[in-house]
């Protein structure tokens, strides 16, 4: 066993040496110290880059993911999907979106968001690539607003984004029909713009529509630029045949609206945005003038107006002068109170506005003044000295629509406009297809009341006293030449079949005779025919259609 050592022994260990090269930091320690500056910086980035953290509230949540469904701006993302979370009240889904830091300028009560899907529309198929992809939320940023955190999205694609330059107006429609959100715009065939949204206007009169022309396009449209309803085919049916009218198969399928603007109205100042106009149910009433001021005449007929629409044009030569304003029932100018049909027409001066700028005549200034500051001491004149009468014509033979033609008939009888209510009244007269089938009804009447039982004994008669005189010249005459003897007994024996005919006649004419058989049955046919035609002119003014696919058998 080994004893301790002396303290002596103590004071001759070694002591220890301290290498200085020893005390630097061992490599060891700098992979920890790069991972935490790497982190330090990544922190520092992600705090620096992360922009603020928005609420869009939708419908639904289909599509999105929770931490997956990015937020894209011209397929670039600039945020991604956080959190997705029910409202209160459980209506709507509320999405928690992380934008990037240079979004957050645009982030206003302006900016938009929505939902890209698959969506198939009658004008366009849009959203294909999230087929593969998956849905994404869109963004269409504006910087002009006020800063928002909160918005809600959109349930479709919005129609115009702010990157689109161009022009917004309104159009006041009678009606919407086909008119829909992103219905187009053409313009000469060409799709321009589209219709972005339509209400109802405060007093519910029409329906206010607003729609977007994209540039440069939109610097064609002026203050008198007119506007149409393109939607569908148009059909019309002239002196040239049938005409079709198609603005293109996208507007048949999901309507369309036109606009054009005449060459005279180039010079007119441009509309500016928010502008409204007018939209005309077809081209061919976009063309014509506004008509402010109208005078009402009344017309009364004593036919059927069947046929006769209100809104009916009245013309004069093919030119029209107005519109027939309404259809009512009256009493006769007679005073015995039989109801009679009273068409009361709207007579539009303005229409004559291009005969003062063709003719700048002093006296066709003064007649057009006069019929603008006096038309009714006008038509009166026109009535009284000119035979100016109205009456009834059909305006399409398959349709069986009627209009309001005047017209100069110098022989008609003397009238003149009367005041028997409230508005003057212009003497009528049958129109020509009625005048027609009173003529053949006339024919009848006459051919039954004729005696050609007595005109056939009168004509047998006459040719029995010229064959005597004949007969008693030759005996009488024996001088004459052997030439005027064989004449003689040529035109004896010609009169001669002449009686035998008309004995003939005169038995087939009596009352039991064949020819008088056949007649009764001939009056009797035409007869029939004219009652088939008034049939068959009542049955087409019913159902015009007949005549394209035939008659309903059912």
């Amino acid at each position: 066993m080994t004893s301790p050592p002396e303290d002596h022994d103590l004071e001759r260990l070694p002591e220890a040496v301290v290498d200085p090269q020893r005390r630097r930091l061992s490599a060891v320690w700098l992979l920890p110290i790069v991972a935490l500056l790497a982190g330090v910086w990544l922190l520092v980035k992600t705090v620096s880059e992360r922009g603020p953290d928005i609420v869009v509230s939708f419908k639904t949540a289909e599509g999105i993911e929770e931490g997956r469904t990015p937020v894209k701006l011209k397929d670039v993302k600039v945020g991604s999907v956080k959190s997705v979370a029910f409202s209160h009240d459980l209506s709507e889904v509320l999405v928690t979106i992380s934008m990037v830091r240079q979004a957050e300028p645009y982030l206003t009560d302006k900016t938009r968001f929505w939902v890209v899907r698959p969506r198939l529309g009658a004008g366009e198929i849009s959203g294909l690539g999230t087929l593969v992809s998956g849905a994404y939320i869109a963004i269409d940023p504006n910087d002009t607003g006020a800063a928002q955190r909160s918005f809600t999205g959109l349930e479709k694609p919005p129609i115009i984004t702010t990157d689109r330059k161009g022009t917004r107006y309104r159009l006041k429609a009678e009606k919407v029909g086909s008119l829909t959100v992103g219905t187009p715009v053409y313009f000469r065939q060409i799709p321009v713009g589209e219709i972005t949204d339509y209400r109802l206007s405060e007093d519910e009169n029409y329906v206010d529509v607003g729609f977007f022309v994209e540039a440069p396009h939109d610097r064609y449209i002026t203050d008198s630029t007119r506007f149409w309803n393109a939607s569908g085919i148009s059909f019309s049916l002239s002196a040239s045949g049938v005409e079709v009218s198609l603005e293109s198969i996208v507007s048949l399928l999901s309507g369309g609206i036109a606009f054009e603007t005449s060459n005279w109205r180039k010079e007119s100042t441009p509309a500016e945005e928010g502008h409204r106009f007018t939209l005309y149910p077809n081209r061919q009433a976009s063309l014509e003038e506004p008509i402010t001021d109208v005078t009402t005449f009344a017309l009364r007929f004593d036919s059927t107006v069947r046929g006769l629409e209100v809104g009916a044009p009245v013309e004069y030569r093919g030119i029209r002068l107005g519109t027939v304003q309404a259809i009512e029932l009256g009493s006769d100018t007679d005073g015995e109170h039989i109801l009679v049909p009273v068409v009361l027409v709207d007579i539009e001066p303005q229409r004559l506005e291009a005969y003062r700028t063709v003719d700048g005549s002093k006296q066709a200034g003064q007649d057009l003044d006069a019929l603008i500051n006096d038309p009714v001491k006008r038509v009166r004149k026109q009535v009284e000295k000119y035979g100016l009468r109205a009456r009834l014509q059909p305006a399409n033979l398959i349709t069986g629509k009627l209009f309001v033609d005047f017209d100069f008939y110098p022989d008609a009888p003397p009238a003149t406009v009367v005041h028997n209510g409230v508005y003057p009244e212009v003497p009528t007269m049958p129109g020509s297809f009625e005048g027609i089938l009173g003529g053949i009804q006339q024919l009848l009447s006459r051919l039954e009341k004729a005696n050609l039982e007595q005109a056939i004994g009168n004509l047998n008669e006459l040719m029995t006293s010229t064959s005597t005189l004949m007969a008693v010249l030759a005996k009488d005459l024996p001088g004459l030449s052997e030439d005027m003897h064989a004449t003689l007994a040529n035109m004896r024996a010609t009169f001669g079949q002449a009686e035998e005919t008309l004995r003939t006649l005169d038995s087939s004419a009596s009352p039991d005779g064949e020819m008088a058989v056949q007649l009764q049955d001939t009056l009797k046919e035409v007869a029939a025919a004219a009652r088939s035609i008034r049939l068959m002119t009542d049955y087409l003014e019913r159902h015009p259609e007949s005549l394209l696919r035939g008659k309903d058998t059912q």
